[in-house]
């Protein structure tokens, strides 16, 4: 029988992707979110519509799924880091609390997470003008809270792996993507999305990264 995974934030730009690269290696795939619908979501997955933080939608939803993979995001009103926020502060670590409550209710013992590069003990691996960035723009609000999250699931005895990926770009560059504890990242590193999502869908039932805090980057 196919491992069924689950996607939250599945009709977003990473988490698409990660959607399509799971289906095209056999899995069953949901997509969660507020705004999923079948139309912006890969063919072949399912949708659930519902919001991440709703502790019934979520009950239900882990106990059907092997895997779920975390790839959201805190909305802005643009891609600039200087956009406002239109999302709540707290998404990742309340999505994270409600998530690891419910999982002892479920089958699933495989998280991955999506955080980023420069949150945390990071920080200091990325490049100086980045970490700048960081702290005069509105991606605080999510580095911190991404922060927050990465170390509840650390916490935990779960098969989690956390990837810290640089900056996210949409091209498919069909790079080799290496991840380690220590990899150090400049300010302008950037990482396709598309060879990132096929990656993490190799890494799925990969044991030498489970309970692993990785930076990813291109080889």
């Amino acid at each position: 029988m196919n491992k069924r995974v689950i996607v939250f934030g599945g009709n977003g730009r990473i988490g698409n992707q990660i959607a399509k690269m799971a289906i095209q290696k056999g899995y069953e795939v949901t997509c969660l979110g507020r705004s999923v619908s079948l139309e912006n979501i890969p063919n072949g997955a399912l949708p659930l519509q519902g919001d991440v933080t709703d502790e019934s939608i979520i009950s239900e939803a882990v106990k059907q799924f092997d895997v779920v993979i975390l790839a959201l995001s805190i909305p802005r009103t643009s891609k600039s880091p200087f956009a406002r926020v239109t999302g709540p502060l707290d998404l990742h670590s309340n999505s994270m609390k409600i998530l690891l409550k419910n999982l002892n209710k479920s089958k699933a013992k495989r998280i991955i997470k999506i955080s980023a590069q420069g949150v945390g003990n990071s920080k200091n691996r990325t490049g100086i003008f980045f970490r700048i960035l960081i702290k005069i723009s509105n991606l605080r609000f999510a580095f911190n809270d991404h922060e927050k999250a990465d170390l509840m699931l650390k916490d935990t005895d779960l098969d989690w792996t956390i990837i810290r990926p640089p900056i996210l770009k949409d091209q498919f560059r069909g790079k080799k993507i290496i991840g380690d504890e220590s990899l150090i990242t400049r300010s302008n590193t950037t990482i396709s999305r598309p060879d990132l999502a096929k990656w993490i869908v190799d890494i799925i039932e990969e044991p030498r990264f489970y309970r692993r805090c990785v930076t990813v980057s291109e080889e």
